[in-house]
């Protein structure tokens, strides 16, 4: 099965830059079931309850505006597993990928969603959510391609980066969606981008166009019948009047 993997925004580079390597005899965080709610089955192990409740009600509160922006019919229950232990939880993930990412978050497919506990796990828990969401609509969707696949969980997720605090895209150097595909680790600018693409398509084309990119994994010439270049300039040009005009 693919690895997915989601970055969240731009909170993780402080809370994932120690590579210090586990020691062996530390001791691991292991999870076990807290609760469920009507949707979610909750697995922790350190953190308090308060916490995981805090996501779980926000997950609960988002699920139906998620489900029918999506065109999603209905979706199984799905497992949350919240680390407190920041060593744990990156060993976790080290072990899905064979690679280290700088993740608050990640899903291993439509139904689990995997997050490092913290103040924005709330927010990291619904853009994990609309990640395996977009995977019930499209079981192939998953980084492909990854331009896409972030824009949809950033849009959805409200996840808006003003345009004026973006350096490069003041001075007019939009990033293209080839330069958008970069793994994690290459690169994190969909990050600051994505709400302004989905929001750019939406506008521009509508809700079911949107959904129809998705299902095509992001063909954007037969979708929307522009070329990928005419649709970079689009783009440009709609985020500089509502923006940065």
């Amino acid at each position: 099965m693919q690895r997915v993997l989601c970055v969240l925004v731009m909170a993780t580079a402080a809370a994932c830059s120690s590579d210090t390597p586990t020691s062996p005899d530390r001791q691991r965080e292991t999870l076990a079931p807290r609760f469920q709610t009507d949707h979610f089955r909750v697995l922790a192990g350190t953190t308090p309850d308060s916490i995981l409740r805090s996501a779980a009600d926000r997950l609960e509160a988002e699920h139906p505006r998620i489900v029918a922006a999506l065109g999603v019919t209905s979706l199984p229950t799905m497992t949350v597993r919240v680390w407190q232990d920041e060593a744990t939880y990156f060993d976790e993930l080290v072990r899905y990928f064979g690679v280290r990412y700088s993740a608050r978050g990640y899903i291993t497919g439509p139904t689990e969603l995997r997050m490092l506990a913290g103040p924005t796990l709330p927010t990291t828990a619904v853009h994990e959510f609309v990640h395996a969401a977009s995977m019930s609509l499209n079981a192939s969707f998953a980084n492909n391609p990854r331009w896409l696949w972030e824009t949809v969980a950033l849009y959805e997720n409200g996840e808006f980066v003003h345009p004026r605090s973006v350096p490069y895209l003041v001075n007019g150097a939009f990033p293209t969606l080839q330069q958008l595909n970069v793994d994690p680790n290459g690169g994190q600018q969909i990050y600051e981008v994505g709400y302004l693409l989905g929001e750019f398509i939406v506008s521009t084309w509508g809700r079911p166009a949107y959904l129809r990119l998705i299902l095509s994994n992001g063909d954007v010439a037969s979708v929307l019948g522009v070329s990928v270049a005419n649709f970079e300039s689009a783009w440009r040009a709609f985020v500089q009047q509502r923006y940065l005009s």
